[in-house]
């Protein structure tokens, strides 16, 4: 009986740290540098050249399609000084596009779409 309890302990205590650690990563920052820094660096240039400063990202900032090699980079979601409010028209956001040719990227195209906020 108390090899039970002792093991039912265990399996409680490893259960509510499972928990926690599953909690902790649901609250992860909204900005998050990650969100800009694991972009390709063609797509960093451009963020650093249409921002005077550090610039910060929502999760939603960039989706990518791997069976079209292409980054889509929403506007909308992105935050720093020196950001134009030419992005925004209306309801409408710039989005941009950036397609894989080798291992590089390249701007493919401009365009604005529904703002996703």
């Amino acid at each position: 009986m108390t090899i039970r309890c002792f093991l039912v302990c265990i399996l409680l205590l490893c259960g509510a740290t499972a928990a926690a650690n599953a909690t902790s990563l649901n609250k992860g920052d909204p900005w998050d540098p990650h969100h800009i820094e694991n972009l390709p660096v063609e797509v960093r240039q451009y963020i650093r050249a249409i921002c005077k400063g550090a610039p910060r990202a929502q999760h939603d900032f960039a989706t990518y399609n791997p069976e079209q090699h292409r980054w889509r980079i929403n506007l909308e979601y992105l935050d720093c000084d020196g950001l134009s409010r030419d992005y925004r028209r209306g309801n409408q956001c710039l989005d941009v596009d950036f397609i894989g040719f080798g291992s590089h990227y390249r701007l493919a195209r401009k365009g604005y779409a529904d703002c996703g906020f």
